[in-house]
């Protein structure tokens, strides 16, 4: 659990248990912890993502863009591999790392364009 969904599921329980304290409001007080336990199991992670606080090994947009940045620095090494490991001439060997490369790039930045799009929040909100 992160620093924001620790805060997050703090500000949580402070409000259900002084709004079950309030007279005015029909809630035993043994209530309190089974809201607490269903707002922050349920609604508390929505809120994480919908904030981009989650850490950024779990973005998908943070993988997609390394993807895109290390695929054409390793391409050169992965074409040589190849061409170790199967006899072929230096310009196939240099048409292989151009097209891993570009493959690799082409992925990452699709993945990094998906995962903005299946964020929930929207860029500068």
């Amino acid at each position: 659990m992160n620093n924001a969904q620790k805060k997050l599921e703090n500000k949580i329980a402070a409000a259900v248990i002084t709004t079950v304290a309030n007279p005015a409001v029909p809630a035993d007080a043994a209530a309190a912890g089974p809201i607490i336990n269903a707002v922050t199991s349920k609604i508390a992670p929505e809120i994480i993502n919908a904030t981009n606080n989650e850490p950024w090994w779990q973005s998908r947009v943070v993988w997609g863009s390394i993807v895109a940045i290390a695929a054409p620095l390793a391409a050169p090494l992965l074409s040589w591999v190849i061409g170790e490991t199967v006899t072929i001439s230096a310009e196939e060997q240099a048409n292989i790392a151009a097209a891993l490369a570009a493959a690799g790039a082409a992925l990452g930045g699709l993945f990094a364009i998906y995962g903005r799009f299946a964020a929930r929040k929207p860029i500068r909100e």
